[in-house]
């Protein structure tokens, strides 16, 4: 057996701690940046937007052509909206809800290959937004700027 003294032993129990702490904090940001799995998109990339049915506007595919019902975007303000939904990417799933969320507008999602639409609600709480898939009931925070880009104002 080894011969420490006190103040020894303490100074291995010190460092085995410190070890083991950037341990668990290391290894799990390291596997996370290990995998190369591409993040969840909103919309698969196999999958193609038909509508967008917000709660008092219609945006939907006419042919080659979209068309919003009001219209109330410009064709430039309607392709960069469609450009968002189709390439946006998920952020991680938020293990916590959010508190207090306030409603702030909802939107059904028709895709090709899907029998049904896909319900979406944003929320705010405190100065985050947020995405819930209503369907799965999963929650994500949005990042900064990126509620705006997917829910313009003029469709709320």
């Amino acid at each position: 057996m080894i011969r420490l003294s006190q103040k020894g032993w303490n100074n291995v129990m010190i460092y085995t701690v410190v070890i083991l702490i950037a341990l668990f904090i290391g290894l799990p940001e390291y596997f996370k940046q290990g995998s190369n799995e591409p993040q969840p998109q909103l919309i698969s990339a196999n999958q193609t937007l038909l509508a967008l049915h917000f709660p008092a506007h219609q945006i939907e595919r006419a042919g080659p052509n979209w068309r919003v019902q009001p219209a109330v975007l410009t064709d430039e303000e309607l392709t960069a909206l469609l450009q968002q939904w189709q390439h946006a990417v998920l952020p991680d799933k938020s293990p916590l809800n959010p508190v207090n969320p306030v409603l702030i507008t909802e939107v059904s999602v028709w895709l090709t290959g899907k029998p049904a639409q896909q319900h979406w609600q944003l929320y705010q709480a405190n100065d985050n937004h947020w995405l819930k898939a209503v369907d799965a009931d999963l929650w994500y925070r949005l990042p900064q700027g990126q509620a705006d880009l997917l829910f313009p104002s003029v469709l709320h």
